[in-house]
This record gives structure tokens, sequence and C-alpha cells, in this order.
């Protein structure tokens, strides 16, 4: 098989299948970091690269429908099963995200405090979150051993989102 080979032709000969019918058929060729940190599979057609999950898709179901993604029920990117794909919303996307606990804040080790690389306890952020504005986050950072960027980031929410921000409901 050559790479000019005819795309359905690369495509098929990229996905496991090995596993069964109802078990994820991951892509086993070349992938890329998505934005939400997921690996999808990618494949070049001319100018034009496909991620191969829609591609999957569109094999097994025709076109997807303007306005309408491919979401996978199993949440593993690389799966390209068309039994775990169905289509929907950018909407129906982020609520099916949220309700499997696959939020932007959520890590698979555990956020906050649970993550076992933490270097700060919540009392710490709080105080942080505190201290910003009365001194500089260079300072606040040498105090905590922490980058002026994480404080910033501490500071806004980006950081620690599951200790709630100074004036938010719950916020000590």
């Amino acid at each position: 098989m050559t790479r000019y080979a005819p795309l359905r032709e690369r495509f098929d000969a990229r996905v496991d299948r090995s596993a069964g019918p109802d078990a994820c058929w991951p892509w086993t060729g070349s992938g890329g970091r998505a934005r939400g940190g997921g690996v999808y599979g990618h494949i070049k057609a001319g100018p034009i690269i496909h991620t191969t999950h829609r591609l999957a898709w569109e094999y097994a179901n025709g076109p997807i429908p303007d306005g309408l993604m491919v979401l996978h029920r199993c949440y593993n990117p690389p799966c390209c099963n068309p039994a775990h794909l169905f289509l929907g919303t950018a909407l129906d996307n982020n609520r099916d995200r949220e309700a499997k606990g696959r939020g932007v804040n959520v890590r698979p080790f555990g956020s906050g405090a649970a993550n076992p690389q933490a270097r700060l306890t919540e009392a710490q952020v709080r105080e942080i979150r505190r201290l910003v504005g009365s001194m500089s986050n260079g300072a606040i950072g040498r105090r905590f051993g922490v980058a002026p960027q994480t404080v910033s980031k501490i500071a806004t929410g980006k950081r620690w989102a599951n200790v709630p921000l100074v004036g938010e409901k719950g916020a000590a």
C-alpha cells in the first residue's frame, strides 16, 4: 500500500478491528493533539486533513449534516467504531463532556489537592487569592514556591477552579 492509495483503503488499513464488533476500534495511524487533550486520528487526502472518527461515521452512515459534530460514546478519541459514535451539536458535546465528568478542569488523576503532583493546599490557594493585589505575583509565588504565572491563574480561577474565587458562594 502506498501513500497514494485511495483514502478508504488507507483508512481501513489503519483501523484495528481485532477486538471485535463491540470493542473500540483504535486508529493506529498518525494523530494529533486536540485542544481538549485527546488524541484524534488524522489522515490526509490531498490538501485536506480528515479526523478519522468523522470518516468512520461517514463511511458507515453517510455525510455529516452541517452544524453537527461526531461524538464518542466511549470517550476514546482514537476510536473509529461507528457503533461508538453519534451525532450532536456543540451544545450536545459540551453537555456530554460535563455529564461524563470530562470538563476542562477535570484531570484523570484528580484535581486540586487530590492531584498527587499538587504543590499547594486549598488553604494556600485561598491565601494566595487573598494576597493578590496587595503583593506582586512574583512575591506571592516566591512565598508559596510557585511561578508568578501560576499565581495569576489561581487568582483568575484558571487553576484550582474547584476552590471558589473570593466573593463566590462557598468562598472562605
